[in-house]
C-alpha cells in the first residue's frame, strides 16, 4: 500500500514537473520576443538616426557649393575641402549602418548581431577619433584664416563669436549623440548577453 501511494505522489510530482517546465518555457520564449523586440527598437532607433544625418549630410554639400562662396566670398579650397568631407561622412555613415538591420535582432542570429553592433561601436568611435575630430581642428582653422581676410573690426569680432558659439552647439550636440549611440549599442549588447546566458 505504502508503495503504491509513494508510487503515485512520484507520478503526480512528475506531471506537476512536466506543467512547470512547459510554463517556463513559455516564458522564456515570451520574455525572448520581447527582448527581441526591444532590441529591434534600439538598432531602429540607431538607424533612424543614420539616416536623419545622411539627410542633413546631403543637403548641406549644396550648401557649400553655391550659397557660401557666392554669399560669403569664402575660398573655392575652403567650400571644396568642406564639400569633400561632407561626402566622406556620407559614404562612412553609409558603410558603418550598411549591414546593421534592426530585423536581424527579431529573425536573425544572436551572434551575428552582436557582431554587426560591435563594429558599428568600434567604427562609430574610429570616425570621432581619426577623422572627425582631426578635420574639425583643420577646417577652424582655415575657416579663421578665410575670416580674417574678408572681415574686418567689429565683423570679424562678430563673425568669430558666432562661429565659436556654432561649434561649441556643434560639438555639445554631437557628443550627446555619439555617447546616445554608443550607450544604445550597449545596451542591446547587454541584452544579447542576457539572452546567451539564459539559453
Amino acid at each position: 500500500m505504502n508503495e503504491y501511494i509513494d508510487s503515485r505522489e512520484l507520478q503526480q510530482m512528475k506531471e506537476q514537473l512536466a506543467i512547470l517546465t512547459q510554463k517556463l518555457d513559455k516564458e522564456t520564449i515570451v520574455n525572448e520576443r520581447l527582448m527581441r523586440r526591444a532590441m529591434k527598437e534600439k538598432a531602429g532607433y540607431i538607424r533612424r538616426l543614420a539616416i536623419i544625418e545622411s539627410i542633413i549630410i546631403t543637403l548641406s554639400i549644396p550648401y557649400f557649393i553655391w550659397i557660401i562662396p557666392n554669399a560669403q566670398g569664402m575660398s573655392v579650397g575652403f567650400c571644396g575641402f568642406t564639400c569633400l568631407f561632407l561626402i566622406l561622412a556620407l559614404v562612412y555613415n553609409y558603410y558603418i549602418h550598411r549591414n546593421f538591420c534592426p530585423q536581424d535582432f527579431t529573425q536573425g542570429n544572436l551572434l551575428d548581431a552582436r557582431k554587426k553592433t560591435l563594429r558599428l561601436k568600434q567604427l562609430y568611435a574610429n570616425w570621432l577619433k581619426f577623422i572627425s575630430i582631426p578635420f574639425l581642428f583643420v577646417w577652424i582653422g582655415w575657416l579663421m584664416y578665410e575670416m580674417s581676410f574678408r572681415y574686418h573690426g567689429e565683423t570679424l569680432q562678430a563673425m568669430m563669436a558666432g562661429v565659436i558659439a556654432g561649434m561649441v552647439i556643434g560639438g555639445i550636440i554631437g557628443i550627446k549623440q555619439y555617447n546616445k549611440v554608443q550607450r544604445t549599442a550597449d545596451e542591446i549588447l547587454e541584452q544579447i548577453e542576457e539572452m546567451q546566458c539564459n539559453q
